[in-house]
Protein backbone atom coordinates (compact mmCIF):
# COMPACT_ATOMS: atom_id res chain seq x y z
CA UNK A 1 0.00 0.00 0.00
CA UNK A 2 1.41 3.36 -1.00
CA UNK A 3 1.58 6.37 1.22
CA UNK A 4 -1.85 7.82 1.87
CA UNK A 5 -2.18 11.56 2.18
CA UNK A 6 -4.58 12.73 4.86
CA UNK A 7 -6.42 15.82 3.67
CA UNK A 8 -6.46 18.73 6.07
CA UNK A 9 -10.23 18.49 6.61
CA UNK A 10 -9.85 14.84 7.64
CA UNK A 11 -7.55 15.88 10.46
CA UNK A 12 -10.51 17.40 12.28
CA UNK A 13 -12.74 14.30 12.09
CA UNK A 14 -11.26 12.70 15.23
CA UNK A 15 -12.97 15.46 17.23
CA UNK A 16 -16.36 14.33 15.95
CA UNK A 17 -15.44 10.63 16.17
CA UNK A 18 -14.36 10.86 19.82
CA UNK A 19 -17.38 12.99 20.74
CA UNK A 20 -19.80 10.58 19.05
CA UNK A 21 -18.14 7.58 20.66
CA UNK A 22 -18.21 9.25 24.05
CA UNK A 23 -21.94 9.98 23.73
CA UNK A 24 -22.56 6.22 23.53
CA UNK A 25 -19.83 5.04 25.90
CA UNK A 26 -20.98 7.56 28.52
CA UNK A 27 -24.48 6.03 28.42
CA UNK A 28 -22.88 2.80 29.59
CA UNK A 29 -20.94 4.68 32.30
CA UNK A 30 -24.08 6.44 33.53
CA UNK A 31 -26.03 3.19 33.80
CA UNK A 32 -23.40 0.69 34.92
CA UNK A 33 -21.06 2.81 37.07
CA UNK A 34 -22.59 6.15 38.10
CA UNK A 35 -26.16 4.98 38.76
CA UNK A 36 -26.28 1.16 38.71
CA UNK A 37 -29.89 1.36 39.92
CA UNK A 38 -30.75 2.21 36.28
CA UNK A 39 -30.06 -1.45 35.47
CA UNK A 40 -31.95 -2.80 38.48
CA UNK A 41 -35.55 -3.78 37.65
CA UNK A 42 -36.51 -3.34 41.33
CA UNK A 43 -35.34 0.28 41.38
CA UNK A 44 -37.45 3.36 40.65
CA UNK A 45 -34.52 4.56 38.50
CA UNK A 46 -34.76 1.49 36.20
CA UNK A 47 -34.35 2.44 32.54
CA UNK A 48 -37.24 0.12 31.63
CA UNK A 49 -39.57 2.79 32.99
CA UNK A 50 -38.39 5.26 30.38
CA UNK A 51 -39.30 2.81 27.63
CA UNK A 52 -42.88 2.83 28.90
CA UNK A 53 -43.01 6.60 28.30
CA UNK A 54 -41.78 6.02 24.74
CA UNK A 55 -44.58 3.59 23.89
CA UNK A 56 -47.39 6.01 22.95
CA UNK A 57 -45.11 7.87 20.52
CA UNK A 58 -43.02 4.99 19.13
CA UNK A 59 -42.94 4.33 15.41
CA UNK A 60 -43.37 0.95 13.75
CA UNK A 61 -41.64 -1.53 13.74
CA UNK A 62 -39.96 -0.35 16.95
CA UNK A 63 -43.35 0.02 18.63
CA UNK A 64 -44.06 -3.71 18.21
CA UNK A 65 -40.68 -4.57 19.69
CA UNK A 66 -41.28 -2.22 22.63
CA UNK A 67 -44.69 -3.76 23.32
CA UNK A 68 -43.19 -7.24 23.22
CA UNK A 69 -40.28 -6.55 25.59
CA UNK A 70 -42.44 -4.48 27.96
CA UNK A 71 -44.90 -7.36 28.22
CA UNK A 72 -42.01 -9.73 29.02
CA UNK A 73 -39.98 -8.16 31.86
CA UNK A 74 -37.19 -10.75 31.70
CA UNK A 75 -36.71 -9.93 28.00
CA UNK A 76 -36.85 -6.22 28.84
CA UNK A 77 -33.98 -6.64 31.27
CA UNK A 78 -31.93 -8.63 28.73
CA UNK A 79 -32.73 -6.06 26.03
CA UNK A 80 -31.53 -3.19 28.23
CA UNK A 81 -28.34 -5.06 29.15
CA UNK A 82 -27.66 -5.88 25.48
CA UNK A 83 -28.37 -2.30 24.38
CA UNK A 84 -26.09 -0.93 27.13
CA UNK A 85 -23.33 -3.40 26.17
CA UNK A 86 -23.58 -2.41 22.49
CA UNK A 87 -23.37 1.28 23.46
CA UNK A 88 -20.25 0.52 25.53
CA UNK A 89 -18.48 -1.64 22.95
CA UNK A 90 -19.16 0.38 19.84
CA UNK A 91 -18.84 3.72 21.64
CA UNK A 92 -15.37 2.67 22.78
CA UNK A 93 -14.55 1.38 19.28
CA UNK A 94 -15.59 4.74 17.83
CA UNK A 95 -13.46 6.66 20.36
CA UNK A 96 -10.44 4.52 19.48
CA UNK A 97 -11.14 4.54 15.75
CA UNK A 98 -11.27 0.73 15.72
CA UNK A 99 -13.52 -0.87 13.10
CA UNK A 100 -14.91 2.60 12.59
CA UNK A 101 -17.09 1.69 9.62
CA UNK A 102 -18.75 -1.19 11.46
CA UNK A 103 -19.05 0.98 14.58
CA UNK A 104 -20.67 3.72 12.52
CA UNK A 105 -23.24 1.27 11.19
CA UNK A 106 -24.09 -0.12 14.64
CA UNK A 107 -24.22 3.32 16.26
CA UNK A 108 -26.47 4.66 13.47
CA UNK A 109 -28.88 1.76 14.06
CA UNK A 110 -28.80 2.37 17.83
CA UNK A 111 -29.30 6.13 17.46
CA UNK A 112 -32.10 5.91 14.92
CA UNK A 113 -33.67 3.08 16.93
CA UNK A 114 -33.80 5.41 19.93
CA UNK A 115 -35.32 8.12 17.74
CA UNK A 116 -37.96 5.77 16.34
CA UNK A 117 -38.71 4.48 19.85
CA UNK A 118 -39.16 8.00 21.22
CA UNK A 119 -41.12 9.06 18.16
CA UNK A 120 -42.06 12.67 17.83
CA UNK A 121 -42.85 13.87 21.34
CA UNK A 122 -44.03 17.28 20.23
CA UNK A 123 -42.52 20.71 20.34
CA UNK A 124 -42.00 20.70 24.11
CA UNK A 125 -39.67 17.69 24.23
CA UNK A 126 -37.60 16.94 21.18
CA UNK A 127 -34.36 15.93 22.90
CA UNK A 128 -34.38 12.23 21.99
CA UNK A 129 -35.32 13.04 18.40
CA UNK A 130 -32.63 15.69 17.98
CA UNK A 131 -29.94 13.53 19.59
CA UNK A 132 -30.89 10.52 17.47
CA UNK A 133 -30.89 12.55 14.25
CA UNK A 134 -27.46 14.12 14.84
CA UNK A 135 -25.80 10.99 16.24
CA UNK A 136 -27.27 8.80 13.49
CA UNK A 137 -26.10 11.15 10.75
CA UNK A 138 -22.59 11.41 12.21
CA UNK A 139 -22.38 7.63 12.65
CA UNK A 140 -23.58 7.09 9.08
CA UNK A 141 -20.88 9.46 7.85
CA UNK A 142 -18.22 7.38 9.63
CA UNK A 143 -19.72 4.23 8.13
CA UNK A 144 -18.93 5.67 4.69
CA UNK A 145 -15.66 7.45 5.44
CA UNK A 146 -14.01 5.31 8.08
CA UNK A 147 -11.44 6.84 10.36
CA UNK A 148 -8.46 8.23 8.58
CA UNK A 149 -6.34 9.90 11.19
CA UNK A 150 -5.41 9.23 14.81
CA UNK A 151 -7.10 5.86 14.85
CA UNK A 152 -6.36 2.19 15.32
CA UNK A 153 -7.81 1.67 11.82
CA UNK A 154 -5.02 3.84 10.42
CA UNK A 155 -2.45 1.49 11.97
CA UNK A 156 -4.28 -1.69 10.95
CA UNK A 157 -4.75 -0.47 7.37
CA UNK A 158 -1.00 -0.79 6.85
CA UNK A 159 -1.12 -4.48 7.76
CA UNK A 160 -4.54 -5.27 6.25
CA UNK A 161 -4.93 -3.11 3.13
CA UNK A 162 -8.09 -4.96 2.02
CA UNK A 163 -9.67 -4.57 5.45
CA UNK A 164 -10.56 -6.90 8.29
CA UNK A 165 -12.30 -10.11 7.29
CA UNK A 166 -15.41 -11.04 9.27
CA UNK A 167 -16.81 -14.26 7.87
CA UNK A 168 -16.84 -13.84 4.10
CA UNK A 169 -17.01 -10.05 4.26
CA UNK A 170 -14.21 -7.55 4.35
CA UNK A 171 -14.77 -4.41 6.38
CA UNK A 172 -12.61 -1.71 4.84
CA UNK A 173 -10.52 0.12 7.38
CA UNK A 174 -9.44 3.10 5.36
Amino acid sequence: MGQVIVESTQKYLPILRVTLGFMFFSAFIRRAINVPAKLNPSSSAYVGGKLITFLPHAWAPIKGTLVYVLQNPSLLYEFIILFTALEAIFGLFMILGFLTRLSGFVIAILAWGIGAAAGWLGSTCVDEWQIAAVEGAAAFMFMFTGSRWLSIDQILAKKYPKGVKLGKLYIPLW
